[in-house]
């Protein structure tokens, strides 16, 4: 069987989340890391160097901490600022939190009398520390202002190439769908005029441009919208047998996903049968993923004439998967033996959404 593989995707923002309990365990360990160099490179005595490394790692620990808290509070209101302005207000905040923890720290050492070596006055421990910090924390976040242009310009070019794949189908599916029509227009005009409506319909959909994803229910009514177009072709040809659970009615997916596996079913299956036909659509939810299948009978190769298709839908249906879901979906394509005979199945395997937003952990 075929088996079209994706990659993930990132997603971009000039804040780093540190909201998350392992940003924060990420973020000590590595400060942790830089207090064990610097105590390495001080020359001070045994118990000179022991005291140093636990007040050093205690400072440093209570900034970095402090600082991620107050930038996870202020993520949330700085996202919808201009990237300027989050800029120099994060840098502001993290001077800041710099400046007053270095003033409570040198109080605290004289209450406590640590005998930590802080100075006579908190003024010069505390603007030492504003002068470093204001160094470091500029280059962090021109730094995260660099990931954050490269992150928007990526996205930027996914988004394009996703509308790109998106158009390509439009002329893929006119092409076979006037041919259709014009098998009809001279021997059935009415049920060549109730085509164009529906035919109008699927390219009303197919032009929304507003939704990238909708839920399994809407794309089934697409579907049922170009079966009506080709049952008129076939006459009682074509059969549908749906098998789609409660659960997977209200899952989202990409729009004009499923329509091409079925269209293919059709041509590629049920239209060069003798007899009719049976065309399978199974959709349910395994764990964390929503599986569609759809199943068309295999003809005899002597069946009808045949021409290899192209593959269009097929690589438009795989890229786009790749740019929404990345690695977590998998188209899987190929011949298999079933109940009643041999079968051609696609089956998409994609991450459970529901409509309300909730998802299901990949895995």
């Amino acid at each position: 069987m075929k088996r079209y593989e994706v990659k993930p995707q990132s997603e971009g923002s000039l804040i780093p989340n540190f909201c998350t309990g392992r940003a924060l365990v990420q973020l000590a360990a590595v400060i942790e890391l830089i207090v064990v160099v610097l105590s390495l490179a001080s020359t001070a005595g045994s118990e000179a160097a022991q005291l140093r490394f636990v007040s050093l790692s205690l400072f440093l620990q209570w900034i970095v901490l402090c600082s991620a808290a107050v930038l996870c509070a202020a993520r949330r209101w700085l996202r919808l600022a201009q990237v300027g302005i989050v800029f120099f207000t994060c840098w502001g905040l993290l001077l800041l939190v710099t400046f007053a923890l270095s003033v409570i720290a040198w109080y605290l050492d004289q209450y406590l009398s640590l005998g930590v070596p802080l100075g006579e006055t908190p003024w010069p421990f505390a603007i030492r520390n504003l002068l470093i910090s204001g160094i470091v924390s500029l280059l962090l976040l021109r730094y995260f202002w660099e990931r954050h242009q490269w992150q928007e310009q990526a996205r930027a070019e996914l988004e394009a190439r996703y509308l790109a794949l998106q158009a390509r189908i439009r002329p893929h599916f006119l092409f076979n769908s006037l041919n259709s029509l014009a098998e009809l227009i001279s021997a059935q005009p009415d049920k060549a005029e109730e085509m164009v409506v529906d035919l109008a319909d699927l390219f009303r959909v197919s032009l929304d441009s507003r939704q990238r994803l909708v839920t399994l229910r809407e794309e089934i009514e697409v579907v049922k919208g170009y079966l009506r177009i080709e049952e008129v072709r076939l006459g009682g040809k074509l059969t549908m047998n749906w098998e789609i659970t409660d659960e997977a009615m209200d899952a989202e997916l990409p729009r004009l996903i499923l329509q091409p596996l079925v269209e293919n079913a059709v041509h590629h299956g049920v239209s060069r049968l003798r007899a009719r036909g049976m065309l399978y659509v199974i959709a349910r939810r395994e764990g964390s993923f929503l599986v569609i299948d759809v199943e068309n009978p295999l003809p005899p190769e002597e069946a009808q004439p045949h021409t290899q298709g192209t593959g269009t839908a097929v690589n438009n249906i795989a890229q786009r998967i790749k740019l929404i879901y990345g690695d977590r979906a998998k188209l899987i394509m190929g011949p298999e033996h079933g109940d009643y005979g041999p079968l051609y199945r696609a089956r998409l395997r994609l991450p459970f959404v529901q409509h309300n937003g909730e998802a299901g952990e990949a895995a």
